[in-house]
């Protein structure tokens, strides 16, 4: 009974072992997951922040100043894509049932709202800067006199 016993503790040993192994496999393959998406997650809000200070600091003439939001405002549309790799990383965390993430403090539905009010930032800025130019040639006020209003 004792040799049964102890091959029986054996076997059970061997198991618990093996499970694990397998679960530090699953916690190594979840930290790879977190750190990758935090890599994305971080470049794309350093991104989206020195986009939207670069947008706020408008120089030049008003039509100097429209080309250029036109050009931001391309630029963070064609960010989309990085933004939908985000999205996808997001989803597999949660199928794997990551909910926490030590690597990074940003979660997909965060930097797809800071997008979302870039593009709005953008389009409303654009805007702005066509009506402001439409003022200045319908009443003749000089570029610089505008600016001192604004």
């Amino acid at each position: 009974a004792l040799e049964d016993t102890w091959k029986n503790l054996q076997k059970i040993i061997q198991e618990r072992d093996q499970e694990l192994t397998k679960e530090a496999q699953r916690q190594d393959e979840n930290d790879k997951l977190r750190k990758e998406f935090a890599k994305h997650a971080n470049a794309f809000h350093h991104w989206l922040a020195e986009t939207r200070s670069s947008m706020m600091e408008g120089s030049g003439t008003l039509e100097q100043q429209l080309e250029a939001v036109k050009a931001k405002a391309a630029e963070v549309r064609a960010r989309r894509s990085d933004l939908k790799k985000i999205e996808d990383l997001g989803a597999i965390l949660e199928e794997h049932l990551i909910l926490d993430n030590r690597y990074t403090e940003h979660s997909t539905v965060g930097l797809a709202q800071q997008w979302d009010q870039l593009d709005q930032l953008g389009m409303r800025m654009q805007h702005n800067l066509e009506q402001q130019i439409q003022a200045r040639n319908q009443s003749g006020v000089a570029e610089d006199a505008l600016k001192e209003f604004s």
